[in-house]
This record gives structure tokens, C-alpha cells and sequence, in this order.
């Protein structure tokens, strides 16, 4: 009998035994990309994701994979941000892909849906292994955040992103089967990665967001304005919305330039124009005829400055509002026959124009952190405490001793012959303790409630079924959750989301490390229930 799949960790832990969690490296100041070993990262990590996640036994190929083109492929796509920008693809075929899927499912590999069974396990094996590397690069001393997957599958297209420092381009074989892995880095200067916001522990902490601004910012006008604008001023092409287009203007090379921003807001922009148009573009860029644009490098670089622009214009808005974001290296997708599919987005919007009779689309997706959106709006959080120093004679300040406390009404105000009266003089002995700090105003009688208890749960993914669908599980039967591997899941108190966490084995029992947590004032709504 085939063995079924097993996840990741079943093993022991650098740095412990089987059944201990494992210790965390200790992070290192900021180091050299140059000297980062992304071939031995990658390698181990395919590996042991293979491996221990579907029991297949994969090994790395010395020579060159032949190309794709012809062949139906999938490739999963993440994109790094921070002080180290790129991209990571994992290319399979699709009968490969199918083979995955089955281990997976423990189905035939012709019995596994395409659509949606092939590209979701795609989509988590590339999160895994490309969230590998993002540890890595994190520990060396590069911190950075992930974008969400996105998934191009076809026959004829190219995934390319632009001005890197390093590439790596990996084969691997399992029996007849052959994959490709592809990891493109760049660094980034620190003023430019944002990289207050790039560590763990400051992913952590609850940005300040302007509800009303966020909730007033439209970003499908956003980027319709910024597209307009740069066609106009960069390429003197006027861009005239349209609803809709012809079929045949679809046909032939077309190019998407693709840029991921990546943070408490996490998102794509791509526009997407013909190879004829391109051109047209470039040379207007450059003051040249259309004909003498023959380098094919040029037309890739106008179209990764036309995704800079056009998504630096939204992470600009979103910043505006109090979000934490930072850009990724723009990235250009071409060929003839190809689709992408961003995934694990709150909202996505694709929309057309029309240039001198030729099509232009412009997408865009995104979504908020779940912490985020779980902020009580308008709600303010103090970090600092006050202590007010005593009054002669040990008395309360008059701001203390008139403050209501629970259970006892606030002291009346002295007249004012008591006020003009002198204080007197204080009595010899031990000084008096310094005044309590005052409680913020969501701790007042929060003693009384201290020893309830609160109710935890964690929740690893939910899912949504048909009713037939319902009725025929039985136990064996394999539920898919819309929670990726890797990710991290939700902690709730009273079904209040608090915290979120990665998953640990301690002593034989599951326990949560947490990552990320909501704001105090977050948390005590858990006690209201």
C-alpha cells in the first residue's frame, strides 16, 4: 500500500529532540547578500517539503532542464520585500502536477481537478518552500515579508524579474518527472525597504490606521488615474476607458508587467498590453521609430518602470492610512498562451482601456491583515504610564483624590476657602509612596475580572461545502481549508480574534507560538462574552 502524506515537522527540530519545539537561530546583524547560499537553501528545503509533505523522493539535476514551451506548466510565484526584494517560482508540469496532487489526496493522479486541486497544492508547496527562504534570509540578517502566491499556467510564456543581484535557476527529478525552482534576490537600502517594519517583531505590533481614510481610498481609481497619467506623460498615448473589447486583439504575444507590494497590506498591480503596443511604448520613450526598438531588455525595463510607478502611486495611499507596506522588484510575463491567478486575495478588479485601438488591462488585487482588520476603529492605545508625585504630607493630588474610583464617587470639589488655605506643615516620618499610575480607562475594575476564566481557541482554516458534499464524508475522507500551509492560524478569545501563531510540539502536545498580537484594548473585548 502507497504510504499516505505526512506534513511538515513530523521530525525533530534544529536544535532539539523529537517532541521538544524547536529553538529559533539567533538573528545576525545585517550581512552581505552576496555571500547568502540560496542553492543550498532551496535544495534542502525541496527535499524535506517533498518528502515529509508528500512522500515523494526528489533529486537535484546537475544539468540544465530542457525548456517548457509547448508543454502545459504551472508555476507558483511568491515575491520577497524589505531589505532584500525578488521573486521565487516553482514550475511543474502538469503531469507532474496531477502526481503531486494525488499523494496529496491520496487519489489517482486522473482523478484530481486541475483547477483547483493541482493549483492550490501549488500554491502551498511554494509557500512552504519559498517561506523557507524568507526564514533563511531573515536569520542571515535580511529581513523582508512575502507577497501572496499567484499561479500562470499555459504553453508559451516566460516569468522574468528585472535588475537582480542574484539568480538561481534549480532542476529536480522525481523518476521521469522533472521541475524547475528559481529564486531571483536583490538588496535593498535600508531607507528604502522600509525595514522598521520588515522584522517579526515589528510585524507584530498593531499599526495606527486612519479608519476614515482607509475606508474613503478607492483603489481601482487609484490605479485608473495612475495608468492614465503615465501613459500620457511617459509614452504620449492618450488611454481612454472602455467596457468592452474584441476577441481578436487578445490574440498574439501580449506582456504583463507585474509589481507585489507586501506588509499589513498585501496586494498585486499588473497592466497588460500587446507586443505591438509595447513597442510603441518604448519608442515613444526613447524618441525613437518603433522598427529600431530591437532590444528586447528595453521594452522589459519601460514595462517595469510603468508597474513601479503605477504601484508605488496605491502603496503611497495605503501608507497614507497608517499601513505598513513595501514594494517588490517589478517582474514582466510573456508569451502567447498564458493566465495568472492571484490568490488569497480580499479583492481583486481587472479592468480595460483602449490606446490607439489597442487593448490595455490594468488588475489589481489586495487585501488587509487579519490583525488589522480586527482593530477596534477609532480606538486609541497608550504606551507609556503616568506617575504623579505625592503631595506634601502624603495626601493625593487633587486630581487623584477627586478621580471616582470603583464603588466610590468622586470627592466634591473644595470651596474656595479651603483652597486659599495654607497647607500645612507635614509630619516627620517615613515618606509616603508614590501615587498609583492612573488605570487606562478600559482596566477600570478589571481586578474584579482577572480570575475568569477566558476560553481559547485556535483555529487551524475553515472551509465551505455542498450539502451533498456534507453528507458523504465518512471517516478517511480529506478535508481541503482555505488556510495554506505555513500559514500562521488564529487565536481567539471568546471568538474574538487576538492573536495569530505558528503550530509547536512540546513534550508531545501541540501548543502555539505566538507571531503577531492584537492591541491591549483588543484583547479585553474577549471578556465581554
Amino acid at each position: 500500500m502507497r504510504p499516505g502524506p505526512r506534513r511538515p515537522g513530523g521530525g525533530p527540530g534544529p536544535g532539539g529532540r523529537k517532541g521538544e519545539a524547536p529553538r529559533p537561530p539567533a538573528r545576525q546583524p545585517m550581512g552581505d547578500l552576496s555571500t547568502f547560499d540560496i542553492r543550498e537553501r532551496i535544495t534542502s528545503s525541496v527535499i524535506d517539503t517533498y518528502g515529509t509533505m508528500l512522500a515523494l523522493e526528489v533529486e537535484p539535476l546537475a544539468e540544465e532542464p530542457p525548456p517548457g514551451y509547448g508543454i502545459h506548466r504551472l508555476v507558483g510565484t511568491l515575491n520577497f520585500a524589505g531589505a532584500v526584494t525578488g521573486i521565487f517560482n516553482l514550475q511543474v508540469t502538469e503531469t507532474f502536477g496531477r502526481l503531486m496532487a494525488g499523494r496529496m489526496l491520496e487519489q489517482e493522479p486522473a482523478e484530481v481537478d486541475l483547477a483547483t486541486d493541482v493549483r492550490d497544492l501549488l500554491a502551498e508547496v511554494t509557500n512552504i518552500v519559498g517561506g523557507n527562504l524568507k526564514s533563511a534570509l531573515n536569520d542571515a540578517g535580511h529581513p523582508c515579508v512575502l507577497s501572496t502566491p499567484s499561479i500562470t499556467f499555459g504553453t508559451d510564456f516566460t516569468i522574468r524579474s528585472l535588475a537582480m543581484d542574484r539568480f538561481e535557476r534549480m532542476a529536480f527529478r522525481h523518476g521521469e518527472h522533472v521541475f524547475v525552482v528559481e529564486a531571483g534576490l536583490k538588496g535593498v537600502e535600508a531607507a528604502e525597504a522600509g525595514l522598521e517594519f520588515c522584522t517579526p517583531e515589528a510585524m507584530s505590533r498593531l499599526p495606527h490606521v486612519d479608519a476614515a481614510k482607509l475606508e474613503a481610498l478607492d483603489p481601482r481609481a487609484k490605479i485608473a488615474a495612475a495608468v492614465t497619467e503615465v501613459f500620457e506623460t511617459m509614452f504620449s498615448l492618450a488611454l481612454a476607458p472602455v467596457d468592452t473589447v474584441s476577441a481578436s486583439s487578445l490574440q498574439g504575444k501580449r506582456l504583463v508587467s507585474s509589481v507585489c507590494f507586501a506588509g499589513d497590506a498585501t496586494g498585486v498591480v499588473s497592466v497588460h498590453v500587446g507586443e505591438e503596443l509595447a513597442r510603441r511604448m518604448a519608442a515613444n520613450m526613447l524618441g525613437v521609430e518603433p522598427g529600431e526598438i530591437d532590444d528586447e531588455a528595453a521594452i522589459h525595463d519601460m514595462l517595469g518602470e510603468l508597474g513601479n510607478i503605477v504601484t508605488g502611486g496605491l502603496k503611497s495611499a495605503l501608507t497614507d492610512t497608517g499601513l505598513r507596506c513595501a514594494l517588490s522588484t517589478p517582474s514582466v510575463t510573456a508569451g502567447t498562451d498564458f493566465m495568472i491567478e492571484a490568490l488569497n486575495l480580499d479583492r481583486y478588479e481587472r479592468f480595460a482601456f483602449e490606446a490607439g485601438g489597442l487593448p490595455v488591462f490594468a488588475e489589481m488585487g489586495f487585501k488587509i491583515s487579519d490583525l488589522v482588520k480586527a482593530a477596534p476603529r477609532g480606538a486609541t492605545e497608550v504606551h507609556y504610564r503616568v506617575e504623579e508625585t505625592p503631595a506634601a504630607g502624603g495626601e493625593k493630588p487633587a486630581a487623584e483624590a477627586g478621580r471616582a474610583t470603583p464603588g466610590r464617587p468622586a470627592a466634591r470639589e473644595p470651596s474656595p476657602a479651603a483652597q486659599a488655605a495654607p497647607p500645612a506643615a507635614p509630619h516627620p516620618g517615613p515618606a509616603a509612596p508614590a501615587a498609583e499610575a492612573p488605570a487606562l480607562p478600559e482596566d477600570f475594575g478589571l481586578d474584579l475580572l482577572v480570575d475568569i476564566p477566558v476560553e481559547l481557541t485556535v483555529e487551524l482554516g475553515r472551509s465551505r461545502i455542498p450539502i451533498q458534499e456534507l453528507l458523504r464524508l465518512q471517516p478517511g475522507s480529506a478535508l481541503k481549508l482555505s488556510r495554506l500551509e505555513g500559514e500562521p492560524v488564529d487565536i481567539l478569545a471568546n471568538d474574538v480574534l487576538i492573536a495569530r501563531g505558528e503550530v509547536v510540539v512540546k513534550n508531545e502536545k501541540y501548543g502555539i507560538r505566538i507571531t503577531e498580537i492584537a492591541g491591549r484594548r483588543e484583547r479585553l473585548r474577549g471578556l465581554k462574552d
